[in-house]
């Protein structure tokens, strides 16, 4: 039974140096020179061993070039599997050793890769006998195992070191090697309707696609379904454990202090598929628990560190070992150092754990750029919109908009008139239905109260690529290279002055995580756009763009602590010297179109931005959720 999974190309050599040079018509080996003929039969069967142990391999054809085939063939195929050898060379050495009874040895030097350990090398003898006309090779365990003879057997035993942590940014440990459950059926129709139904519902597993992989399994086979923590399993076994076909395993997983802390950041861990057996690295294996999202992907052969191995020569009958053969020492993982601060994590997620609505925040520092939180919620998800999320950031880009006005030297008192609406070569566009026309009033005042008409207003100002050159210096447009994925938004050109005034108002073609509002926030506090940092020391780190004006940056402080004190985000005007931006930005889902509620901006070195998928306003959806998070640290 093969249990390899990537396919390796390898080849022979024959070394025959010293062998008499006469061949027979064709040039093939002469049958009467016996050199020859063991020769080129210990040369094919070394060719064919390679290919028995290849993935999916048989060993029909070494076992064909056996005086045995019905036994050999199930031999070397036993071997195989008992090393779970994931490729072998097998290279003939010298000249074959002829005696005068048709009988001819020759050594083979043997290097297989064990799936999960290592390399072991060895070498053993071919015997090569004369039957008939043909010459083939003498079946026997030492053929393929020096001291395997007739009923001795190899052992392999695979040791894995312990998964070191995830650590925060004091050095702490953010995971712990926990004790799980692995959740599964038996293979076949045993478990019934019910016993998948119950998988749906307490576990959220389609039973439907797990039914169909256990139909579809060999008989015998342990079905996996989901790893859950042993405590949760505790509280389902008195039900699920009683249903037909239903089956478990223990072991221990990386586990964060719970489900649903910093999950789709620290990640998550099952049993090794096809694709994550790949990025997992050439020492791991199948049956492994190895990293599937976020950190615990990205940093798999990191944490995970080397397993060791033994493989023993035991006795056929005693089953003792007579020796060990090969051996191989593990080496344990390092950890991976990140910037995450668990007290803000924490009051992250219990914020957003008040929302009834799918919503994300992100607290950087806005002097290194480093994420102290990142969270998803009400409900935990592997999908990190915080730092995935693509999104129109509605008037929370006002901040931006204001800084492109500036650069063509307005200030926070020029005069911009706030209208109902305003109409931009046949395109009309409106503030939000909470705010009235108030007339003239200042930059100040119109981001202040979020009025689109007042900045649509100054669009003539600005050059064709105003707007993106000014996104650009608050870090728009570039790569993010962090250890997981992240997008740092985009301002494209706009095509006319339609597209222009879209931008303006964070609309159109403008699309945002809540990590890049966030660092967003994070460049008014500092100065200078930085790049964003999780893991220190692996990520890039350092500014993003040129610092900001003085001027400008003094102006945006002021004008963002004046929406808190008097503005769109008085919401927070009880927490402290903080400095905000709300906005709400209109998205079309499903065919309806709908608003999601923003909320940027900083207090003391702590930057941050909310988004509420949905959300009426930024001052409605994402403000208590913001007072909440402020409401727990100092």
């Amino acid at each position: 039974m093969k249990r390899t999974a990537a396919i390796v190309c390898l080849s022979t050599l024959l070394v025959t140096a010293g062998c008499t040079d006469s061949k027979s018509e064709g040039g093939k080996p002469d049958p009467n020179n016996e050199k020859q003929a063991s020769a080129e039969v210990v040369k094919n069967f070394a060719a064919a061993w390679v290919k028995a142990w290849a993935p999916d391999g048989k060993p029909d054809e070494a076992a064909a070039l056996s005086d045995t085939p019905a036994t050999f063939g199930k031999r070397l195929d036993e071997v195989d599997t008992a090393l779970v050898a994931q490729s072998v060379t097998v290279t003939p050495k010298d000249e074959p050793n002829c005696s005068d009874d048709n009988t001819c040895t020759q050594d083979l030097d043997v290097e297989a890769v064990l799936r999960g350990i290592g390399t072991m090398k060895w070498t053993s003898t071919a015997t090569a006998v004369k039957t008939g006309d043909a010459w083939k090779i003498k079946a026997s365990g030492d053929t393929i195992y020096p001291g395997l003879g007739e009923a001795n057997y190899l052992k392999r035993v695979r040791a894995l070191p312990a998964r070191a942590s995830i650590l925060d940014r004091n050095g702490k440990a953010l995971t712990a090697n926990r004790p799980v459950v692995i959740v599964g059926v038996a293979a076949g129709t045993k478990a019934t309707a019910a016993t998948y139904a119950a998988f749906t519902k307490n576990l959220q597993v389609d039973g439907a696609k797990l039914k169909a992989r256990a139909v579809a399994a060999p008989a015998g086979q342990f079905v996996d379904a989901i790893t859950i923590r042993a405590e949760e399993w505790e509280t389902l076994r008195p039900t699920m454990g009683k249903l037909p076909g239903v089956l478990t395993m223990g072991g221990t997983q990386s586990l964060a202090e719970s489900p649903t802390f910093a999950r789709s950041v620290i990640g998550t861990m099952k049993t090794a598929t096809a694709e994550t057996l790949k990025n997992a690295g050439p020492t791991a294996s199948a049956a492994d628990q190895v990293g599937t999202t976020g950190l615990q992907y990205a940093f798999q052969q990191q944490l995970a560190g080397t397993p060791g191995g033994t493989v023993t020569l035991r006795d056929g009958k005693t089953k003792l070992s007579i020796k060990t053969v090969f051996s191989q020492q593990g080496k344990a993982g390092a950890p991976v150092k990140t910037s995450l601060d668990p007290a803000l994590q924490r009051a992250a997620e219990a914020a957003l754990a008040t929302s009834k609505l799918n919503a994300s925040l992100v607290a950087v520092q806005a002097s290194t750029g480093q994420v102290l939180a990142a969270a998803n919620g009400p409900t935990p998800t592997n999908y990190n919109r915080a730092f995935q999320g693509r999104y129109a950031p509605g008037s929370t880009f006002k901040i931006v908009t204001s800084a492109a006005l500036m650069g063509t030297g307005q200030n926070k008192s020029t005069p911009l008139p706030c209208t109902n609406t305003i109409n931009v070569l046949g395109k009309t566009f409106k503030n939000y239905d909470g705010l009235a026309a108030y007339g003239n009033g200042t930059m100040e005042q119109a981001l202040n109260q979020s009025c689109n008409t007042a900045f649509i207003s100054q669009h003539g100002r600005l050059p064709k690529d105003g707007m993106t050159k000014a996104a650009a210096l608050f870090g728009f447009g570039q790569d993010v290279k962090l250890a997981i994925p992240a997008y740092g938004g985009e301002v494209p050109a706009p095509k006319d002055d339609v597209a222009e005034a879209a931008s303006m108002i964070g609309q159109g073609t403008v699309t945002a995580s809540p990590l890049q509002m966030a660092m967003v926030a994070g460049a008014v506090q500092h100065g200078t756009a930085l790049k964003p940092v999780l893991v220190p020391g692996k990520d890039p780190a350092g500014a993003a763009a040129s610092p900001l004006p003085a001027a400008t940056t003094a102006a945006l402080r002021t004008m963002m602590r004046t929406t808190v004190t008097g503005g769109t985000a008085k919401v927070l005007a009880g927490n402290g010297a903080v400095a905000a931006k709300t906005g709400t930005a209109e998205v079309v889902s499903n065919g309806k179109v709908i608003t999601n509620g923003w909320m940027v901006g900083y207090r003391g070195d702590v930057a941050f931005a909310v988004i509420v998928e949905g959300g009426a306003s930024g001052a409605k959806a994402a403000g208590p959720i913001l007072k909440n998070f402020l409401s727990k640290f100092s």
